[in-house]
């Protein structure tokens, strides 16, 4: 079986969150980090620094965007990423980060909460 591919190119994403231009969005991405958004910011980098086409599950179109979501293991136990890249500015925009509710297929295998 062939491994999905991201919409977004998995080394411009990390280009760009290296670069400092990403935003984590309140809610469902900042909300579970906790801790200041300086802090959540930095481990969302460490996250994002860290991915490969293995965590990656699928692509999502949305009203506004198309994002790609990968499955990952955060704090020892299994997390939803949910991004997208807002071409205007250009930056990453993490939409969604929190613990997995039920498990999620990746390319890597299944990642569980």
């Amino acid at each position: 079986m062939r491994a999905k591919t991201p919409h977004w190119d998995l080394e411009r994403v990390k280009a760009l969150v290296a670069a400092g231009s990403f935003m984590i969005q309140q809610g469902r991405a900042f909300a579970h980090i906790g801790g200041t958004y300086a802090d959540a910011a930095a481990e969302m980098q460490g996250v994002i620094t860290g991915l490969t086409t293995r965590s990656f599950s699928h692509t999502q179109t949305l009203t506004w965007d198309i994002a790609d979501v990968y499955g990952v293991v955060f704090r020892d136990g299994g997390w939803y990423l949910k991004l997208t890249i807002d071409e205007e500015i250009p930056e990453v925009a993490v939409i969604s980060f929190h613990p997995l509710e039920a498990p999620l297929r990746t390319n890597g295998g299944e990642v569980r909460p």
